[in-house]
């Protein structure tokens, strides 16, 4: 992975795209005070949808749709009918 500052990344700009789409390679670009926090990153548009298919996949199931409790707790297991 690169790294840049936000002048060195504008001047090249034209490379950076080119790595990025032929040799699929993650640029960051770092504000010049050094605030991770605050950097972008440029990366393939491939490996983008990957991270948002997988971030969507581990998002928690809305309450409608998650698993209810199982209820045997309170069945009586003597009085089923088993066929």
């Amino acid at each position: 992975m690169k790294h840049y500052t936000p002048l060195a990344a504008q001047q090249d700009l034209e490379l950076i795209l080119a790595a990025v789409h032929r040799l699929q390679e993650t640029v960051v670009i770092t504000p010049t005070d050094g605030d991770d926090a605050k950097a972008a990153v440029i990366m393939p548009k491939s490996e983008w949808e990957a991270l948002t298919q997988l971030a969507f996949l581990e998002q928690p199931l809305p309450p409608h749709l998650a698993p209810t409790p199982r209820r045997f707790e309170r069945t009586d297991m003597d009085r089923m009918e088993w066929g």
